[in-house]
């Protein structure tokens, strides 16, 4: 059965830009829903549809019927989406494989380094605290006393103890605000 879709392939086999352009129109949004949805990467799908219908204009000799122009162009697309997909998981596996070896290569000696560099500028934010709200945190949360036994040592009242302990937190979160892994080494190792 002869249709005018086959004429449009007719004329694009002769070489006709016109009647391509409508074959590129008709076919363009579909290919390229049918490419995302292998790639998932719409940049990538855009690339995949236009090479698919670039290849389909250099054979454009190739093809006689409507039918036989699509089965090629979503075959060009599915082949294309499925090597993007290979390079991507090939890539992605030797990604992880060189991230593993480096890690396990300076895991040990970074952590440690880090680590020591971490507490020096805990340790360093809780010295320069003022006078009375170094000795509340460092109370409270280095030698673990409670609220009254601290307003016993220091001789102040329990809600100053509270206030001194509040005024080290908001001071000690904004000395180490540049740094979060000091702020989170302090609030999971000292504080709790």
């Amino acid at each position: 059965m002869h249709t005018e879709k086959d004429d449009l392939v007719k004329a694009v086999a002769k070489g006709n830009t016109k009647a391509f352009n409508q074959l590129f129109e008709e076919f363009y949004a579909p290919l390229f829903y049918y490419s995302y949805n292998l790639v998932q990467d719409k940049e990538e799908a855009k690339d995949i549809v236009l090479t698919a219908l670039y290849k389909g204009w250099e054979r454009r000799e190739q093809f006689l019927q409507y039918q036989h122009i699509k089965s090629f162009l979503y075959l060009v697309v599915r082949n294309a989406g499925l090597n993007f997909l290979k390079k991507e998981q090939h890539a992605a596996s030797r990604i992880q494989e060189i991230f593993l070896t480096a890690e396990r290569h300076t895991q040990d000696d970074d952590y440690l380094a880090t680590e020591a560099e971490v507490l020096k500028k805990v340790f360093k934010a809780i010295d320069e605290l003022p006078k009375k709200c170094r000795e509340v945190f460092k109370l409270t949360y280095l030698e673990n006393k409670s609220v009254q036994e601290i307003a016993d040592l220091l001789q102040i009242t329990p809600s100053n103890v509270s206030a001194q302990r509040h005024r080290a937190l908001s001071l000690l979160r904004l000395a180490l605000a540049e740094s979060p892994l000091a702020l989170l080494y302090l609030y999971a190792h000292i504080i709790f």
